[in-house]
């Protein structure tokens, strides 16, 4: 069985863990936030590049390239901000950090 101050540096490495880790859960949802934000700018940054590829045509190799690269970029793309979406979801419903 413990002794007391083997029970009090117990509960005080205890305290110490959780306040460590809520304050990393902290961290993170700062960071998923971020992260949402800065993905969601691409569009608005990069409008003109956007534009310009989806005019492109198919008869061009680069052209056509371009509009494949775009295409493998845009589901993956999309399939991120489904998951960050999630994420900053369901952080947002955990107040208790």
């Amino acid at each position: 069985m413990a002794t007391s101050s083997e029970v009090k540096a117990g509960l005080d490495e205890i305290s110490t863990m959780i306040k460590a880790s809520r304050q990393k859960m902290v961290a993170s949802k700062e960071r998923v936030s971020a992260q949402e934000i800065s993905l969601n700018s691409i569009p608005t940054v990069y409008s003109d590049v956007l534009d310009t590829v989806n005019s492109y045509g198919t008869d061009d190799i680069f052209e056509a390239l371009c509009k494949a690269e775009l295409a493998k970029m845009t589901s993956e793309f999309m399939a991120l901000v489904a998951d960050i979406n999630l994420a900053v979801a369901d952080l947002a419903n955990r107040t208790e950090f």
